[in-house]
């Protein structure tokens, strides 16, 4: 699979440079460098962490409550009768385990719902890297899979600029009309 890859952006470069030496215009965007540096990750950022705070809190207040548990046994162990320690030892493995679900549902649901904001911010990208390209005219932009780029030939920066300057639109927008 790596090896169609090396040779698709081979033949890519072999064609950008057919068609530069055409006078096409030809650029380049980083577009992990915009995921990590656009307004709008840090906005999708907070809205996960404001949608999973409280889970993450309860589960570490149930992790609390769990090693509570086991100081208990641990201090009291002695004083105790061996039905009682089965008893508080059958507590302990079921608070573990309720722990290991609540920590597995939570992981997967982030994991979700990291992948739909990263698919949005992507097709957010994509979209203002074509209305670039469309506006000043590019003929080829093409992204990571690229060896060497001249910074002539890369408008992450300008994708930046509009994305920061959509994500402050979008933001005036929401705010409240002030009197």
């Amino acid at each position: 699979m790596r090896k169609i890859g090396a040779i698709l952006g081979g033949l890519l470069l072999l064609s950008a440079s057919v068609v530069n030496a055409e006078g096409s215009k030809i650029g380049f965007v980083n577009i992990n460098l915009l995921l990590q540096k656009i307004p709008q990750a840090a906005a999708a950022t907070q809205r996960l962490e404001a949608t999973f705070g409280d889970r993450k809190i309860e589960i570490l207040d149930f992790q609390k409550s769990c090693k509570t548990l086991e100081e208990e046994l641990e201090r009291e162990g002695a004083a105790l009768s061996q039905q009682q320690k089965q008893k508080q030892l059958r507590k302990i493995r079921s608070c573990s385990s309720e722990l290991k679900l609540m920590d597995e549902e939570y992981g997967a649901d982030l994991r979700i719902a990291q992948a739909e904001e990263l698919q949005k911010l992507q097709k957010l990208v994509y979209k203002t890297v074509d209305e670039i390209a469309k506006a000043e005219q590019y003929d080829l932009i093409v992204n990571e899979s690229v060896i060497f780029a001249s910074p002539k030939a890369d408008i992450s920066l300008k994708v930046l600029d509009s994305l920061q300057n959509l994500f402050k639109q979008q933001a005036q927008e929401q705010a409240p009309a002030k009197p």
